[in-house]
């Protein structure tokens, strides 16, 4: 049989009635496939490191007394962040005590060494009290105050060579006059010894105080883990001014067992094993000991370093706070007198120079205050933030002999 041949209109007929099949439903596809889009942006994978904005949050509570109240977030290196560009940004400016930390943070391999030991269980795929993450936490903690205290040494030290080659400058000074009234009669030749010999002494001063700066901005270097290029920052020029008062250390001690991590879960794995069984045999009678003792010592432990701390960072203050009030604006006001006697010739121009260096021996032991109380401070952050202070105040370089001080006695 022969079929009958469908007609133009016929054919012309039925593509509206499928077009029109196509645009009713077409138009809501693709609106799901753009809900569908939306939400898969929106609820994202994580990262193929797990993130770490969890980890970097509580590090940053935990120095926010040394970061500033007001600081962009910071940063620690991952899988996914090289923070290059931040680090060259850093770098660019001179350096403070939160640019340090900071650089530690995203660019130290020690750190990164041990982040990578503990590998996702570090990560915001686990909560804020699983071990490895205090861990991590504690470790890149301690990092950032080594760092600080690092950068705090090294500015204090270059400040201290600084005032050493004026004492130099100054004992050059003298020595020269010195040679010049021998040669007229009118200085003897032990008067010229003596100056010869201060002016030795304060050479070699100078020489173990420029030593000491280098050694102390290798050691900052060290723990940024810096190389190359890098090493070519430029540090601040001084540290920043001794507050009205010292860090705050009421109740330091409570607030230290509530921030030690490591101390709470001690007690509370001692106490979980206390309350699933009861000691009946001698040896478990001695273990269930032992176990309260752990808990015990750590304690002790914690608590003295917390007193210790405390009155580490007022005697500091103290002392910093007497020679920028005291002693200082006296040194001053003997130099100014004495000036004033040399120029109406009532005193020798040996007094007046004697007295310039006495006057800078008298700045360059305030610049070590000053040293020593913001280290004092990072250790009272150490405390708060629940890890257990380094502190490591280096050993002074008397500039009236050029000897160390400690070896001396």
């Amino acid at each position: 049989m022969n079929h009958p041949r469908k007609t133009p209109l016929a054919t012309t007929a039925a593509r509206p009635i499928a077009h029109g099949f196509t645009h009713r439903f077409a138009l809501p596809t693709v609106r799901a496939l753009g809900l569908a889009l939306l939400l898969t942006h929106a609820y994202a994978a994580p990262p193929i490191d797990g993130g770490v904005q969890g980890l970097q949050a509580e590090v940053q509570a935990k120095l926010s007394n040394l970061l500033g109240p007001a600081t962009a977030p910071l940063r620690i290196a991952s899988q996914t962040y090289s923070g290059a560009d931040e680090l060259t940004q850093l770098l660019q400016a001179p350096m403070d005590g939160a640019g340090a930390m900071r650089i530690a943070l995203l660019h130290s391999p020690t750190l990164q060494m041990a982040l990578g030991t503990e590998g996702s269980n570090i990560t915001d795929m686990q909560s804020p009290g699983f071990p490895a993450r205090l861990r991590a936490r504690d470790e890149a903690t301690r990092l950032a105050l080594r760092a600080y205290k690092a950068w705090v040494n090294a500015v204090a030290a270059e400040r201290s060579a600084q005032l050493l080659r004026e004492a130099k400058t100054t004992a050059e000074t003298a020595d020269e006059l010195t040679r010049r009234m021998v040669r007229a009669g009118n200085a003897s030749r032990l008067t010229q010894a003596q100056s010869q010999a201060t002016l030795s002494e304060a050479a070699v001063a100078l020489a173990r105080g420029e030593q000491a700066a280098f050694a102390a901005r290798e050691q900052l270097i060290r723990v940024l883990g810096l190389w190359g290029a890098q090493t070519g920052f430029t540090l601040a020029t001084a540290l920043p001014a001794l507050p009205a008062s010292p860090a705050d250390t009421n109740d330091l001690e409570a607030r230290a067992i509530a921030a030690r991590s490591s101390l709470q879960a001690e007690r509370l794995a001692w106490q979980r094993k206390q309350a699933s069984t009861a000691p009946a045999t001698i040896d478990e009678r001695w273990d269930a000991l032992g176990d309260a003792a752990k808990v015990r010592a750590q304690a002790v432990q914690v608590r003295s370093e917390a007193r210790e701390t405390a009155f580490n960072v007022r005697t500091q203050w103290d002392v910093a706070h007497h020679l920028q009030t005291e002693v200082l604006p006296l040194r001053q006001f003997i130099h100014e007198e004495l000036t004033l006697r040399y120029n109406g010739m009532l005193t020798s121009v040996f007094e007046l120079m004697a007295d310039s260096r006495t006057r800078t021996l008298t700045e360059l032991a305030t610049a070590e205050a000053l040293r020593d109380y913001w280290l004092a401070f990072a250790d009272v952050q150490a405390v708060l933030a629940g890890v257990s202070p380094e502190g490591s105040t280096p050993a002074r370089t008397d500039a009236a002999t050029g000897t160390d001080s400690k070896a001396a006695h």
